[in-house]
C-alpha cells in the first residue's frame, strides 16, 4: 500500500488483479482515519486560543462535544463517495518526478487530498532500510567477544548503549 500513496509510483508497478483489492483497503483506511481525526475547525480554534493565552492548556472534552462532532460528520454514503472521488482524483493526477520528495509533495497537496494525505504520512514515514538495526547488531558483536562471552544481558545492553551513544 505504501507504493500506492507514493506519488512517484501510484499503481504503476501493481499487478492488475491486485489493484481493486488495494484500492478497497485504501478507501477503508481513509474512512477510518477520517473518523478518528477531529474536525479541523476545532483544532484551529484551540490553537488560536492557546496562542493568545501564551500557554497550552488542554481542553476537556464534554459529552456534548462528542455529539457535536458526530453531527458535523458526513453521512456514511456521502463519506464513501467523497473518499472514492478523492482517491480517483489522486490516481488520475500526474506522477511526481522520480527524483522528487514524496513527503514534500504530500505537504503541498494536503488541502486537495486531506484523507489520503493522512494515510500517506502514515506509510511513507516508515524507514525503508534496515541499516540502523544492522549497526546495533554490529556494535553488539563488537562488544561481546570471546573474552567477554560471560557478560550478563544487562551489562551487554549497557555496553552496546554506551558504544552507540558515545
Amino acid at each position: 500500500m505504501a507504493s500506492t500513496v507514493d506519488p512517484r509510483f501510484k499503481m504503476r508497478y501493481t499487478a492488475e488483479d491486485n489493484k481493486t483489492t488495494i484500492q478497497s483497503r485504501l478507501k477503508a483506511e481513509m474512512q477510518t482515519l477520517a473518523m478518528m481525526v477531529p474536525p479541523q475547525e476545532t483544532a484551529q480554534e484551540t490553537s488560536e486560543e492557546d496562542a493568545e493565552a501564551g500557554c497550552a492548556p488542554k481542553k476537556k472534552m464534554t459529552l456534548g462535544s462528542y455529539f457535536k462532532t458526530a453531527e458535523q460528520a458526513l453521512p456514511l454514503n456521502n463519506q464513501k463517495s467523497s473518499v472514492s472521488c478523492e482517491l480517483e482524483s489522486y490516481l488520475q493526477s500526474s506522477y511526481l518526478d522520480s527524483e522528487g520528495d514524496p513527503l514534500k509533495w504530500w505537504k503541498e497537496h494536503e488541502k486537495i487530498y486531506p484523507r489520503l494525505s493522512k494515510v500517506a504520512k502514515k506509510y511513507l514515514c516508515i524507514l525503508a532500510t534496515s541499516s540502523p538495526s544492522e549497526r546495533a547488531f554490529s556494535s553488539g558483536g563488537n562488544v561481546v567477544t570471546c573474552l567477554r562471552s560471560s557478560l550478563k544481558p544487562d551489562q551487554v545492553d549497557r555496553l552496546v548503549f554506551l558504544a552507540k551513544n558515545l
